[in-house]
């Protein structure tokens, strides 16, 4: 919304200069020279500003794009390794634990050497 604000009276004031200035100038760059209104360069110079900012937010976005899938990989090699660790408990706790025969003879605990 303020993006807006900001941009719908940058873009009334641009068309209304465009409109107001239709006399044709000599322009130049270097060696290169053409007969162009102010306004029509205005707005070409809008329209290049444009599409120089999208490409940047563009640029921006893909390296975004890049953490977050490998992010989300991170989190899906995460919650396959809990679950394989869940499984590994459920398993460990639901098997029986295995009977140690009883048997009548008591061994005592190994001695202690006393010096």
């Amino acid at each position: 919304m303020i993006r807006l604000t900001l941009v719908i009276p940058f873009l009334l004031a641009l068309v209304v200069f465009s409109a107001s200035n239709q006399d044709p100038l000599d322009m130049w760059l270097l060696t290169y020279s053409w007969k162009s209104s102010a306004g029509v360069l205005a707005l070409i110079v809008a329209a290049v500003a444009f599409v120089m900012g999208a490409f940047c937010l563009w640029a921006a976005e893909l390296v975004q794009r890049r953490r977050a899938r490998k992010a989300e990989q991170r989190v899906r090699e995460l919650e396959n390794q809990l679950a394989q660790a869940q499984a590994a408990v459920a398993t460990r706790v639901a098997a029986p634990a295995q009977a140690v025969p009883v048997s009548g003879t008591v061994v005592p605990p190994p001695a202690e050497d006393s010096l």
